[in-house]
């Protein structure tokens, strides 16, 4: 057996070549977080056992000493690349800043001019040859330094590796394969280093069944059976553990995994606030009935669809931070890298603001509809109604300038008078909308004496016994107190004239209801058969009536989104009630 033909020797070439296999994979996946790291990782252990390699085909202490030192001073560079490799892959930014890894990196290259120095023999202090057949072995005698820079690599590479296990805890089981491979690797490295430190040191016994052969050197060769089995069943640097931490962690969405025994083994911090729970609260790891049980449509979907039955309400409404929220909720199975079943994944989508869109969209189309119907009742009045005093003012024009008969001027300004109340009224029509509403505490007693004010009374009385307070918009109330009060002295009189009540006089009385008001008066009333055409645009019993007064007022009540309801009043006059009024406690 020749030394090139010596298993040690052998060993070593296959762990180089298995090491660039590695790197060559991890490559193929180099778009995925952390695999371009490895594959420097791994290309650093294929040089690190090159060196060894070359180490032992070296027949001479002299010829040895180079590629030892080498080989050595490369232990730093491995254990700060390891760590940003534990950092991408793990997603973990914090571990790259600069006030960690300023210092780290500067320890780590600190130790690679020491060990290329080794100042008075600190790193080594003799070498020699140990011959194993025809194979020539170093055999060393170590110093403080190399214990320190074992240090170094261990803490550094121990600490990555805690990293990247403690994520095993917060993940679910489809992405726990590749973990495992990961753990296994670094596990492997420890082992093969410590038989090899065990050989250096007097705390413990020597357990390296081959005296001075660095067996850590073979690890690739080891490692590459768990990274083989785990690229083979595509979960070595397929799902990137950490990736719930930058997407699913950072959505607004209500996320919870749930494996096949139907217990919770996730949430992400919109679903622990959806299940009134802390943000950042690790999973629940109750039975999906009890985590969900204080949402009942949660867990009915979740139910429903595990059952495979569909679902019945698939939205959820509740109140999270003394706010309403809606959810859409959607249950999926998801498998794992071997196509089965691992667990089901519960998303809430959070449709609250696509909701509250909406709900301005229907607002402002039902805005744009009342605008329009309103735009088309103008144009109705103006090329029917209103042409009719144009008409007679135009007829009694012609006839002065015929007759030369001023008297008839005094029709012509009735006509006027009249076309101006006209538009008057259908300035206020159109112009009425919810938008357009200044809402303020009013004292209706006060509006109604004020809108009475306004008022040709003509003899009628007004009686308002209480001093409500609602919320409405001052200057529209008066518009609607105003019509309705010309709406009773103008046609609560009978049309003979007769006196009506008590004292020969009409009284209009405004009063309080449970939740609203009414205008009554003690007048002939409305028959019953016209009571619900009242408020219609147009409607009007007297020959100069614009016809738009009382759809004015009910106008001004759907504005303020109050119901009017036309009724007979106690003593058998017109009444009109207005409901669903807001008031300063509402």
């Amino acid at each position: 057996m020749s030394t090139l033909t010596h298993p040690v020797v052998v060993f070593g070439v296959l762990s180089t070549a298995l090491a660039l296999g590695i790197a060559a994979v991890t490559w193929q996946q180099r778009e995925t977080r952390g695999a371009r790291t490895y594959t420097l990782l791994m290309a650093t252990v294929a040089v690190w056992s090159t060196l060894y390699v070359g180490q032992l085909l070296v027949s001479t202490v002299a010829g040895k000493r180079p590629w030892f030192v080498a080989r050595h001073a490369m232990s730093p560079l491995f254990a700060i690349a390891f760590w940003v490799f534990a950092a991408r892959y793990t997603d973990r930014t914090d571990l790259l800043d600069r006030r960690l890894l300023v210092p780290i990196v500067a320890v780590g290259l600190a130790l690679v001019g020491l060990i290329l120095i080794n100042p008075g023999e600190l790193y080594w202090s003799t070498l020699a040859l140990d011959p194993m057949g025809p194979l020539l072995l170093l055999e060393l005698t170590l110093g403080p330094l190399f214990w320190l820079n074992c240090v170094y690599i261990f803490g550094v590479v121990a600490a990555a590796h805690v990293v990247i296990v403690s994520v095993w805890k917060r993940t679910f089981a489809s992405y726990r394969p590749q973990l495992l491979v990961m753990a296994a690797v670094g596990a492997i490295g420890f082992v093969l280093a410590g038989l090899f430190l065990s050989e250096h040191t007097a705390l413990l016994p020597a357990l390296n069944p081959w005296p001075n052969v660095q067996l850590i050197t073979y690890g690739a060769a080891i490692a590459a059976l768990p990274i083989g089995w785990s690229y083979v069943n595509d979960c070595f640097f397929d799902i990137q553990p950490l990736a719930r931490q930058a997407v699913v962690d950072s959505m607004d969405d209500a996320v919870y995994i749930a494996d096949c025994e139907g217990t919770i083994r996730y949430t992400n911090p919109s679903g622990n606030r959806l299940l009134g729970r802390p943000p950042d609260a690790d999973a629940p790891t109750d039975p999906v009935a009890e985590a969900f049980a204080a949402r009942p449509t949660l867990l009915s979907c979740y139910e429903q669809s595990v059952a495979g039955e569909p679902v019945d309400d698939d939205i959820l409404a509740c109140e999270i931070d003394g706010e309403q929220r809606f959810y859409d909720i959607s249950v999926s199975t998801i498998t794992n890298s071997f196509g089965e079943p691992a667990g089901v994944v519960v998303v809430g989508r959070d449709i609250t603001e696509e909701r509250r869109q909406r709900g301005q969209l229907q607002v402002r189309t039902a805005q744009l509809e009342r605008q329009n119907e309103r735009l088309d009742q103008f144009g109705q009045y103006v090329s029917h109604d209103l042409r009719n005093p144009i008409q007679v003012a135009s007829g009694y024009v012609e006839l002065v300038r015929e007759t030369e008969d001023l008297s008839r001027l005094d029709d012509v300004d009735r006509a006027i008078r009249r076309m101006g109340e006209m538009v008057e009224d259908l300035r206020e029509l159109t112009t009425v909308d919810r938008d357009s509403l200044d809402i303020e505490r009013v004292n209706i007693a006060r509006a109604a004496h004020t809108a009475w004010a306004h008022v040709d009374t003509d003899g009628t009385a007004l009686r308002v016994p209480d001093n409500d307070i609602i919320l409405a918009d001052t200057d529209y109330l008066l518009h609607v107190f105003e019509n309705l009060f010309r709406n009773s002295i103008d046609h609560g009189r009978p049309d003979d004239g007769d006196a009506i009540g008590d004292g020969g006089g009409l009284t209009v009385t405004v009063g309080p209801l449970a939740n609203g008001f009414f205008v009554a008066d003690d007048g002939v009333g409305i028959p019953p058969e016209e009571r619900d055409s009242v408020l219609d645009h147009g409607y009007s019993t007297a020959d100069d009536g614009t016809g738009l007064g009382m759809s004015i007022v009910r106008t001004i009540a759907d504005a303020h989104e109050w119901s009017v309801t036309v009724t007979e009043s106690d003593s058998g006059g017109a009444r009109f009630e207005f409901r669903n009024v807001d008031t300063p406690e509402d």
